[in-house]
């Protein structure tokens, strides 16, 4: 994940929330769960998944400018996907 900042813990995600300058509320809509969601991820509660600390780090790179690095699995079903068009 080259240029992706890393979030693998509920410290990091909560340093990521300080970051970006973002509230429970305002991290639960960026990454597309419940407030009382993340509150568990931040708390150490529940464990946090691999699609949220990687969505978190896209949203931290895209606010950088930097680009987005494709996963080749995520790549090769887009390109299928628009192979149609």
């Amino acid at each position: 994940m080259s240029g992706l900042i890393e979030i693998a813990s509920a410290d990091d995600l909560a340093a990521w929330m300080r970051r970006m300058n973002l509230s429970l509320t305002a991290a639960a809509d960026q990454l597309g769960r419940k407030r009382a969601t993340i509150s568990r991820y931040i708390k150490g509660e529940s464990e946090i998944p691999e699609s949220i600390c990687r969505h978190a780090s896209i949203i931290e790179a895209a606010r950088r400018g930097q680009p987005f690095v494709k996963r080749e699995r995520a790549a090769a079903g887009a390109e299928a996907h628009h192979a149609g068009f």
